[in-house]
């Protein structure tokens, strides 16, 4: 589930479904969705804040969302996706605070905010090749662009995982915090933006993201296209199977 507390100023939605590592399904992507887009367009609203419960952010995407659009002869057209576009468009500044495991979707989604607070023991890894899948998100465009084209291919190629320290050094994350204290200071972060013109802020964001915007959603919907042929592999359903048993 998703819950949403709303303080003076800033919207913070929290993932909350710890017995699952916080992985996303069909229902919390639209959830994520809908709530982002009524913070956008609430008036009073400077700051969106994402967390995880139970020390962790999230473990990404359901597999067994995965499973599902693998083996429908019409599957439906991604959530996780639907959200990754409603971030992308998003005017409101928003913020994310990283516990634990950020896995696939959980580092992608990061570079479409615009600030992330993490801990030392934070763990970031995006595991779309030994899934037989590619990335996605728009990372191809975006990771390449925070991280740098030999960080991008160590995450999207190789699968390593970076720890707090390192994800602070290669620009994926903007601030480290004490463990247990990366959602307190991100709403504090995020508190600081209340006492700002609220449509100046959404200007700025707007000409922050004006010259990579328009690539970002291109290489998104190519990857959209290259993902859906991936998910109907072999490879694919020969991972998804292993990680069943």
């Amino acid at each position: 589930m998703i819950r949403t507390q709303s303080f003076e100023g800033v919207v913070h939605l929290v993932i909350a479904r710890p017995d699952k590592k916080n992985a996303l399904s069909r229902e919390m992507y639209q959830t994520l969705s809908a709530s982002v887009i009524q913070a956008d367009s609430d008036e009073t609203v400077h700051a969106i804040v994402i967390s995880g419960e139970g020390g962790v952010f999230t473990a990404g995407n359901d597999l067994d969302d995965f499973r599902a659009r693998a083996t429908d002869p019409s599957p439906q057209p991604s959530a996780g996706l639907a959200f990754i576009e409603v971030l992308m468009h998003c005017q409101t500044p928003v913020v994310a605070a990283v516990e634990g495991l950020a896995i696939g979707i959980g580092t992608t989604l990061l570079l479409h905010c615009d600030a992330v607070i993490a801990t030392p023991s934070a763990r970031f890894k995006t595991a779309f090749v030994g899934l037989g899948l590619v990335p996605e998100a728009a990372s191809t465009v975006t990771m390449p662009l925070h991280l740098g084209a030999r960080r991008a291919a160590d995450l999207l190629l190789f699968g390593d995982i970076l720890s707090g320290e390192q994800a602070l050094a290669c620009g994926l994350v903007s601030e480290l915090v004490a463990d247990g204290q990366a959602t307190e200071a991100a709403l504090a972060k995020a508190r600081k933006l209340t006492s700002q013109p609220r449509e100046a802020l959404r200007a700025t964001k707007r000409l922050l993201k004006a010259p990579w915007l328009g690539i970002a959603q291109e290489a998104l919907e190519r990857e959209r296209a290259v993902f859906a042929e991936r998910l109907r592999s072999d490879d694919c359903h020969r991972a998804l199977a292993k990680l069943g048993k």
